[in-house]
């Protein structure tokens, strides 16, 4: 972590100096932070990579206030060591503006030595046996940032979105307004602001932390996500769990990269053991269908997953637990149900790049697949970037269009047709335990 100074006088304010701002790249996002003090009514960054491009547009941010930090999170830029980024701070205060000099930040992140691997020894499971979730080993997900997906959901630490029960892990998702603080009215006119409702915000990104029911219907659906703190590179992650049932859920088991050590996602990688859909039709893509997949390459637009994904089709999943794993070593990642093959991936001694074929920045076989990353646990529910196609049969004409400028909007106005589906416990991710192991 880098912190850089940066001095300027706020006049006739109580702040004399602005804080340190601390610029870091955190999940594979740049993140920019500098402390609240009284005086200070608003926060702007300005900012542009230098990486010797001719052509570099300048970018503009407004900072959110989350646990007594202005924070700004920007997931777009593709960062590689020794790229350097020029930034400026802009203040708000009772006063006026006060505009801080440029400075300049370069990516190195601090390459330090692990512990020593024992193998096979256990590096972290959790059994859910406890009366809450161990907050020690997890992070619970507070924000309506959906991933760029745009889901229609916003993920609460309310218990009935995230808890433990009889000795399993519960995340469901549940409608905004069976909550008794909430009403229609409010979900077209209301504020919601996770740092007011929770004190706490824990992605800005897509409007994560603030929006206003004028501006567009807000999130009708809550639900739970979770993220281990815990990491593992090399090894076996498993996961013995239910999935939902109930029309356009959207459960995960995933894991993302802790550091962006090769860049913006998804350069640093993304491994998804699980996905699926709770719906009953189309049978064989709905709850009769589970799938894993591996996103990579040089950037969104070369993102090459579709050549390393895989699917497995039977009986309801949602009926019973099952038992996901994933197997990672130095030469493939192997994704099983209950001891049969969803998905496996034979790496070629050049790497993934051959798989591509792209563009090689990863310069190792395992790369992006070679750094520590965290596991996920989450439901979603529908979203715009497809993955509930618009021409799909699911029993009846689908709430909403992908390309719908008012799609969560439609899917709220039309829940008529999903809402009967929705079955109390049926609709949540039921987990025994998680356990990841090394090799």
């Amino acid at each position: 972590m880098l912190s850089l100074v940066v001095g300027a006088c706020l006049v006739g304010s109580i702040v004399a100096v602005l804080p340190d701002v601390s610029v870091t790249v955190q999940d594979g996002a740049l993140h920019f932070s500098m402390q609240h003090v009284p005086g200070i009514k608003g926060v702007h960054f300005s900012y542009q990579q230098d990486n010797g491009a001719d052509k570099v547009l300048p970018l503009h941010g407004k900072a959110w206030r989350v646990d007594g930090q202005w924070t700004l999170k920007d997931d777009r830029l593709s960062l590689r060591v020794g790229d350097s980024v020029q930034y400026s701070v802009h203040a708000i205060t009772g006063q006026g503006k006060v505009h801080s000099p440029v400075n300049v930040w370069t990516y190195a992140p601090l390459l330090t030595p692990g512990p020593r691997r024992q193998r096979g020894a256990v590096v972290f499971r959790d059994d859910f046996n406890g009366n809450s979730l161990n907050e020690g080993q997890w992070d619970i997900e507070t924000s309506m940032y959906g991933g760029y997906n745009w889901e229609f959901q916003v993920y609460t630490p309310e218990k009935y979105n995230v808890r433990t029960q009889n000795g399993n892990l519960m995340l469901c998702p549940t409608k905004t307004t069976d909550d008794p603080r909430w009403d229609e009215n409010y979900l077209h006119t209301g504020v919601m602001d996770m740092n007011q409702l929770y004190g706490k915000c824990t992605e800005s990104g897509a409007y994560g932390c603030q929006r206003e029911g004028k501006n567009g219907l807000l999130p009708p659906v809550m639900s739970g996500k979770i993220k281990s703190k815990p990491t593992i590179t090399f090894g076996y992650v498993e996961v013995r769990a239910r999935i939902p049932k109930g029309d356009f859920i959207w459960p995960a088991i995933w894991m993302l990269p802790r550091g962006s050590d090769y860049g913006q996602w998804p350069r640093s990688g993304e491994i998804d053991i699980m996905e699926s859909r709770g719906n009953t039709q189309p049978w064989d893509q709905g709850v009769g269908a589970v799938s894993s997949t591996l996103h990579w390459g040089t950037s969104a637009g070369d993102n090459h997953f579709m050549q390393t994904t895989g699917a497995h089709r039977g009986g309801d999943f949602s009926s019973d637990f099952h038992t996901w794993r994933l197997e990672w070593t130095q030469d493939h990642l192997r994704t099983t149900i209950d001891n049969q093959e969803i998905m496996r991936v034979n790496v070629p001694g050049g790497g993934f790049s051959q798989l591509g074929p792209t563009q090689n920045i990863w310069h190792s076989r395992m790369g992006p697949f070679d750094k520590p990353f965290y596991l996920m646990l989450n439901v979603a529910v529908g979203g715009m970037t497809g993955f509930f196609p618009d021409n799909w049969n699911y029993g009846y004409e689908k709430p909403w269009k992908n390309d719908s400028p008012h799609g969560v909007d439609d899917f709220w106005a039309n829940r008529g047709r999903w809402q009967g589906s929705w079955q109390g416990d049926k609709t949540c991710m039921e987990v025994d335990y998680i356990e990841m192991r090394n090799l």
